[in-house]
């Protein structure tokens, strides 16, 4: 059996008596079991302070975490706030980790010695992991999620990439325990029966084109042509303006792989005269439709895949919820930007303890035809693990 145990705080020029609340709302769930691990989605001031290490000290566990655009738990929400979730089992193992920095030329070599490191503490292979990586303009997350994948033999993997409110995200970070890093990876492999289960909803059918297209030309993540017209004019030809346009993040892309997997939403990071740059890789016969994210589809969205997730709870039980959507969605529902979060808390009630972080590129697997999971990337997507 895992608990989960969360807390929230928004004293943000307060690190002691942050600290104090969030220990104290871990408290009242209840005790810590045997073996014990943090979870952390915060403002990245709170970054600045000594919280992490207060929260070390008195909780005697790892803690991995990262900044983010908001946060909730079953008692508040918002944007300036420290979320943590403490899980705790007596028969699940965990094991942490914090990889060298990243950069193009070794991100396989530091997220495989990474996974290496926390593998070698547990008595066998690990049943899940949870991935914390960080947005970065020369290491895509997809790579990050793709090595790992590769190290890990597959056990599903579900996460986020850091982010934060500057435009350059230039606060944003990922850290494990008193050590932080913009460029870093931290992992949490856990061993055990958990049995987690995975739901995923990018974009309103209404918002979807009708009419699949075709890549027939990409090296990567780069997208040259669909149905062997290039990818601008293809965009015009659907009715997408592409003058001076850099990138269109809020106009999303559903990529079908083609190997029975559920389609991913993939948004274009940047866009020029030979093409464009997907947060994910776009193999050629990879069928492909347009869609564009809206207000109401991230409310509707938000709302489906949550029904669907309150349905598996009334029938499976729950020991706890992580909710990971895109922080574009949260920019969408401007100037309402909790709206979601407020959706989410609603939705919930008491049905499970529950997390949410804004997220800047989501990690969840989906279901093959043969209900096995595939580790997947995802943008513009609301995300859940339930377990």
């Amino acid at each position: 059996m895992i608990k989960m145990l969360n807390a929230s705080s928004s004293k943000i020029d307060e690190p002691e008596v942050a600290a104090a609340e969030l220990l104290e709302q871990i408290k009242a769930h209840g005790g810590l079991l045997k073996n014990s691990v943090g979870i952390v989605a915060c403002y990245y001031e709170f970054t600045e302070t000594n919280i992490i290490d207060l929260l070390c000290k008195n909780l005697q566990c790892d803690i991995i975490g990262t900044t983010v655009m908001g946060s909730a738990t079953n008692a508040a929400y918002g944007i300036e706030q420290i979320s943590l979730c403490v899980l705790t089992s007596d028969d699940i193992s965990f094991s942490t980790s914090f990889s060298e920095v990243i950069t193009k030329d070794n991100t396989e070599q530091a997220v495989k010695q990474a996974y290496a490191q926390a593998r070698a503490k547990l008595d066998g292979d690990p049943s899940l992991i949870f991935a914390l990586a960080p947005i970065s303009r020369e290491v895509m997350g997809d790579a990050v999620l793709e090595y790992l994948d590769a190290a890990c033999a597959c056990a599903p993997i579900f996460g986020t990439l850091s982010n934060e409110t500057s435009p350059t995200y230039e606060n944003a970070c990922v850290f494990r325990n008193g050590d932080k890093h913009q460029n870093k990876v931290a992992m949490i492999l856990m061993r055990g029966e958990i049995n987690p289960r995975f739901y995923s909803t990018a974009i309103s059918d209404k918002n979807i084109q009708k009419q699949a297209a075709v890549v027939t030309d990409s090296n990567g993540y780069f997208l040259k042509t669909i149905n062997n017209v290039p990818l601008k004019e293809y965009l015009i030809s659907i009715g997408v303006q592409t003058y001076g346009l850099a990138s269109v993040t809020t106009l999303p892309f559903l990529v079908d792989y083609g190997d029975g997997a559920k389609p991913v939403a993939l948004s274009m990071y940047s866009i020029t005269s030979e093409g464009g740059y997907l947060g994910g890789k776009v193999p050629v016969g990879a069928k492909i439709l347009f869609a564009e994210a809206d207000y109401d589809s991230v409310l509707e969205t938000a709302e489906t895949t949550l029904k669907k997730v309150l349905e598996d709870v009334k029938k499976n039980g729950a020991n706890g919820i992580f909710a990971i959507p895109c922080f574009t969605r949260l920019l969408l529902l401007s100037p309402n930007l909790e709206n979601e979060m407020i959706k989410t808390k609603e939705l919930i009630g008491d049905a499970a303890p529950f997390m949410l972080c804004y997220s800047g590129g989501e990690i969840c697997p989906v279901y093959g035809k043969d209900g096995k999971t595939v580790n997947r990337f995802h943008n513009l997507t609301y995300t859940v693990m339930v377990f």
